[in-house]
């Protein structure tokens, strides 16, 4: 079964479009809201992070960033859950309201971002195996050195194919309405087989993009921070920035698997009747 990225970069606008009021919806559940539980807590702002990473010398600021961690736990929680309600939202037969949706995205968010984080983590682990056999983590980790810079574009190169070959697992649960992701996890595989290296340099070029809006962001808000009383009102004003850009991300890794899953859907069809 091939993909056709232009068709599912296609069917993801239509999709928006069609759907507007329930991708705003599911982004003030799965981005504003946990924006604002995280702001709640001074330690876990971007002021505080940002500092903390200027100046990590700082003991004050290391040790109370450890009480409210388990906000950051919340927070994805519903973020995943947000991101499988709007996926049901969009591909479902039948829509059966927000209230269903949410109830479905909560539950099977939880077993996608449980079963993601262990994946991730064995992913991982197999990785560092041969720096820890071989050169030690201490020097693959170390800053500047070519082992470190290598290991940097192994990583980048290594999640962008993997994030292709697993994009199409929300959707395949959201819209066949399961509640394991194993299943969706051998579908999602099976399916991007044909298409996996068209669509690695899309998600390789997203992650670039991505990463380069961040370092942006960051060295904007760094530069405010370090700008002292003078630079303080812009400063706080950069939340709004920050939550603009977590707001669009939110839309492209829904709207985009979303898109690729229906252009699967389309090529299979096509594929059947040919």
């Amino acid at each position: 079964m091939d993909i056709d990225i232009r068709r599912g970069l296609a069917e993801a606008r239509v999709l928006a479009g069609e759907h507007w009021r329930a991708l705003a919806a599911y982004m003030l559940l799965g981005v504003v809201l946990p924006f604002l539980l995280l702001a709640s807590e001074p330690v876990l702002s971007m002021d505080a992070i940002l500092a903390l990473a200027i100046a990590p010398d700082d003991f004050r600021l290391t040790g109370s960033i450890v009480g409210p961690l388990y906000l950051l736990g919340i927070c994805a929680a519903l973020l995943c859950g947000a991101m499988l309600a709007l996926w049901s939202a969009l591909l479902a037969e039948i829509r059966e309201g927000y209230v269903s949706e949410i109830m479905y995205g909560m539950v099977a968010g939880a077993a996608y971002l449980i079963a993601g984080l262990l994946f991730y983590y064995l992913v991982g682990f197999l990785l560092a195996l041969p720096f820890r056999l071989t050169v030690g983590m201490d020097v693959a980790r170390a800053e500047g050195t070519p082992i470190a810079i290598a290991r940097q574009i192994l990583l980048a190169i290594l999640s962008a194919w993997v994030s292709a070959r697993l994009c199409l697992i929300g959707p395949i649960m959201a819209a066949g309405g399961r509640l394991e992701p194993v299943t969706a996890f051998v579908e999602s595989w099976r399916r991007t087989a044909r298409a996996q290296w068209r669509l690695f340099a899309l998600y390789l070029a997203f992650n670039i993009v991505v990463a380069a809006a961040i370092m942006l962001l960051i060295l904007l808000h760094s530069y405010l921070i370090l700008g002292g009383e003078e630079t303080r009102p812009a400063a706080m004003a950069m939340s709004s920035g920050w939550l603009l850009f977590w707001c669009v991300w939110f839309a492209a890794v829904t709207l985009v698997p979303a898109g690729l899953y229906r252009a699967a859907q389309s090529g299979g069809a096509a594929e059947a009747f040919a």
